[in-house]
């Protein structure tokens, strides 16, 4: 009997991973497509299709989404960790209710969020600020929960008796904010603005309500062409998003080494 569930898991386990790596092996097998249309010839084989992302129509976009990327992991970061910070750590009154507040965007479609920002702005005649300024304020709002939970979660798991001893030995509360607290829920912090990152550079059913010709994000973009053509520089534009959001992981990780979270301990 327990064989039969041991490879019963196996089964269901290796199905799972079958499902969730054959759509990445087919796009990256489209990429290397040797014509303009999408065919499966392993033997002729090309990258060519990777040099036209360096073409404006590309990489405009791209520098787009890093930008504003960037900026939202960094205001969702420094709110996220503020706002953790004053509900967990200080406990100040009407924390749960507060907590319950900062994790209510989660509860809204981002449909619905992006229909309610448009109309916000034209009520109140903000319209020039669609573009940048708008997909900013949108994904800092959108990925906000997330860095809080996460930062939330570190401050949770925080050996109080640490600061004690910092305060025993005579630190002020900066000092043991500095020298204690941070260094101890970096791995937290890291992993909130990383998933900022990613969460803002991906958007698209928020995006798509916010962006403005000259102004568009790339997975927009990939969107918008998807329309018109399917060919291997599509492909190739997803692989190369793909090991982008790979390489920030990756980097974040070492800077932060926020998977020793997952396994709850510290790096």
């Amino acid at each position: 009997m327990n064989r039969l569930l041991s490879l019963l898991f196996w089964l269901a386990f290796i199905s799972v991973l079958v499902f969730i790596t054959l759509p990445i092996v087919v796009v990256i097998a489209a990429s290397l497509s040797p014509t303009s249309a999408v065919t499966f010839q392993p033997w002729e084989w090309t990258t060519r299709w990777y040099g036209d992302l360096f073409a404006d129509r590309w990489l405009g976009p791209f520098l787009t989404s890093v930008k504003i990327a960037v900026v939202v992991a960094s205001v969702s970061g420094v709110l996220g960790l503020l706002a953790a910070y004053a509900v967990v750590y200080e406990r100040i009154p009407g924390s749960d209710v507060l907590m319950s507040y900062l994790l209510s965007p989660l509860s809204v479609p981002q449909i619905v969020k992006g229909v309610a920002i448009v109309l916000f702005l034209s009520m109140i005649g903000f319209q020039g600020f669609l573009g940048t300024p708008a997909l900013i304020a949108a994904h800092a709002v959108l990925a906000l929960p997330f860095v809080t939970r996460m930062v939330a979660t570190s401050l949770a798991n925080f050996d109080g008796n640490l600061d004690r001893a910092a305060q025993i030995l005579g630190a002020s509360k900066g000092q043991r904010i500095r020298h204690v607290l941070l260094p101890m829920i970096k791995p937290g912090v890291l992993s909130g603005v990383t998933f900022a990152f990613i969460i803002s550079f991906n958007n698209i059913p928020l995006s798509v309500f916010l962006v403005r010709p000259g102004d568009t994000t790339l997975p927009i973009t990939v969107i918008n062409y998807l329309e018109y053509s399917l060919d291997p520089v599509m492909a190739a534009v997803n692989v190369a998003s793909m090991i982008f959001i790979l390489a920030v992981i990756f980097l974040f990780e070492k800077i932060g080494g926020f998977s020793a979270q997952l396994h709850g301990g510290s790096k």
